[in-house]
């Protein structure tokens, strides 16, 4: 162990905790898969994601207080700024969207809302594999290629709000349709704040090359 390590062992507990928030995103993605592959049942497990997303408030309250402690940070404090709000930000639309499915009373899932809760799980597992390559500051191109498959994910949701709303329209439930394009357009705010989360991660990256 060097020197340093033992003279400011914080500086260590940001990944820590960036990590932690990418394990809350994925309990989250996790739990709105299975909502949207149980419906109308499992709508009482919103609460859980409530729970999540809670957690992820006290651990960026935490990311914070160290930011301001720290006399020596694995990143720069702009860079520890920028990653704290956008995983933040990613739970948040997660909750929100959690919330909307289990009080809009959706009576039966479709395609596309199970596609959109995979496109979620898949990001945030992307979102890990990112983290933990730029957690050893050495492996730039590794972090990029993650950014890079988040960022096609969110192509892949963009296309997909876009088919499924023209496809919404075809249908004669005037009221459906507006819960349900309510519901797309918030899917589609969580894979936006997803993208930005690589975005963020892709800078810092190629900062450290």
């Amino acid at each position: 162990m060097r020197i340093r390590d033992l003279i400011l062992p914080e500086d260590k507990i940001f990944f820590t905790l960036f990590k932690e928030m990418a394990q809350k995103i994925n309990e989250a993605a996790t739990t709105l898969n299975e909502i949207t592959h149980e419906l109308p049942n499992g709508t009482e497990k919103a609460h859980k994601v409530r729970q999540i997303e809670h957690q992820g408030d006290e651990v960026t309250r935490q990311i914070y207080e160290h930011l301001n402690e720290a006399l020596i940070t694995p990143l720069e404090p702009d860079e520890i700024a920028r990653l704290a709000p956008a995983f933040d930000d990613v739970l948040d639309k997660m909750d929100w969207v959690t919330h909307q499915l289990a009080n809009y009373g959706i009576q039966e899932s479709n395609d596309v809302l199970k596609e959109y809760s995979y496109l979620i799980t898949m990001t945030g597992t992307e979102i890990t594999l990112a983290l933990d390559a730029l957690a050893t500051l050495s492996k730039p191109d590794d972090v990029r290629a993650h950014a890079s498959e988040i960022n096609r994910l969110y192509n892949l949701s963009g296309e997909l709000l876009s088919r499924a709303v023209l496809e919404l329209f075809k249908a004669q439930d005037l009221l459906l349709i507006i819960k349900l394009k309510d519901i797309y357009e918030g899917l589609a705010k969580v894979m936006e704040k997803c993208n930005d989360v690589g975005h963020a991660l892709s800078d810092i990256a190629m900062a450290h090359t």
